[in-house]
């Protein structure tokens, strides 16, 4: 053998073994009490797995899941697989805190990820946070879930401040209304989005011409359907979500009402179509995500390994709000390197920034004292109406936030 080739050999077969002894160092770290593992890293998850909202929780799970899949399919992050745990809370506040000290203290969870809901992402929160456990990608559109910001609270997706906006100003621009109203769920994922409507009608010079309120799991809405009804308004905007969305709708048709309707967003989905079945009323919703059926590749990628997955389970937006948190998840990962911790995901999220989902709008994260939309990814919604019982896009994404 001459004396390069020799060389060569040698300098090839030392840098190998430099990569494997790389390698072998960062699969034998270990934090197990962050859920970091030789082989796997845990994370957690609290959703409505049962109750009226059941149908967004399982979405939202099986979408997590289905991008985790992918994932560790192709290896895992730094040589890890990612492993998920997911506790029924029914949207229940005191259920979601239970949760997150299970997830927290038996399961050692590295974070928390996609948790649906207001009320229950706060609550687990006061928990979590204190244990320094980030919950990412948290799914709510209230803008009291965000702003002010929490340090270990990142949340997705775009919040009632803009959406709420685009509603308004698009009844008053394009559709012509005069005269709108306001139904909404008595709590902090309904009252926000309210004061929203009151602020941006003063901008165009209006009122809201009737308000009124239900309780969170309410099972009868005749009264606020014929107050609503006799206030005889253009547009009626409803931020009520499955059965209680349902029910609008039913007491407007058996008054023979056919509203115009801006419905809260987490409508556009195809469950809820068929929990509505067809209706005469015309419905816009806004969407934080490109058409579910539409021509998106990666979108058609995910529902194709999603079906094969989950054969009995339709493809929802609900599913892509899964796939938005779990891919926030796995760049934090990426980011944080082959020794992880809750500290270094949070410095990773602290710089994210343009990230692209590929789904729908870049998600960006600020650090602390950036902004009332610090700690809230996007910005921007599409509306789209329903359409022969199908949602359909009327144009690109408006976003009046620039960060």
């Amino acid at each position: 053998m001459n004396p390069t080739t020799s060389r060569r050999t040698w300098l090839a077969l030392a840098t190998a073994a430099l990569a494997a002894s790389a390698a072998g160092t960062a699969l034998a770290y270990e934090n197990k009490n962050e859920g970091v593992r030789a082989q796997e890293i845990v994370l957690g998850s609290s959703q409505p797995l049962s109750g009226t909202l059941a149908y967004m929780g399982k979405a939202v799970d099986e979408g997590i899941r289905t991008y985790f899949d992918l994932v560790n399919e192709q290896g895992g992050i730094h040589g890890r697989k990612l492993k998920l745990i997911t506790y029924d809370d029914e949207l229940k506040p005191a259920k979601s805190v239970a949760n997150a000290k299970l997830l927290v203290e038996r399961d050692n969870v590295l974070a928390m990820v996609g948790n649906i809901g207001h009320a229950t992402n706060i609550s687990a929160y006061e928990y979590s946070s204190t244990k320094k456990v980030p919950t990412v990608g948290a799914l709510s559109i209230s803008d009291l879930t965000s702003n002010p910001p929490r340090e270990l609270l990142y949340v997705l997706p775009s919040p009632q401040s803009t959406e709420t906006a685009a509603y308004i100003d698009h009844a008053v621009e394009v559709l012509k209304a005069k005269k709108i109203a306001m139904l909404y769920q008595n709590d902090g994922w309904g009252k926000p989005a309210y004061d929203i409507a009151v602020q941006r009608m003063q901008k165009h010079g209006l009122k809201l011409v009737e308000a009124q309120t239900f309780e969170r799991f309410a099972t009868d809405l005749t009264s606020q359907v014929f107050k609503l009804k006799q206030s005889e308004p253009d547009v009626v905007i409803v931020y009520a979500l499955g059965q209680e969305a349902v029910q609008f709708f039913r007491g407007a048709e058996k008054l023979g009402w056919k509203p115009t309707v801006f419905g809260a967003g987490g409508l556009n989905d195809p469950k809820f179509i068929e929990l509505l079945g067809k209706t005469q009323s015309r419905l816009y919703v806004a969407s934080y995500y490109d058409a579910v059926d539409g021509d998106n590749p990666a979108i058609r990628s995910f529902f194709q390994r999603y079906s094969k997955l989950y054969p009995k389970s339709a493809p929802t937006s609900m599913a892509l709000m899964g796939y938005s948190s779990a891919a926030v998840m796995v760049e934090a990962l990426k980011r944080a390197g082959p020794e992880p911790s809750r500290a270094k995901v949070v410095a990773a999220l602290d710089g994210l920034k343009d990230f692209d989902q590929q789904i729908g709008p870049k998600i960006t994260f600020q650090p602390m004292g950036s902004g009332e939309y610090a700690r809230r990814g996007q910005t921007g919604v599409a509306l789209m109406e329903l359409k022969d019982q199908k949602f359909v896009s009327m144009g690109g994404y408006i976003d009046p936030v620039a960060r």
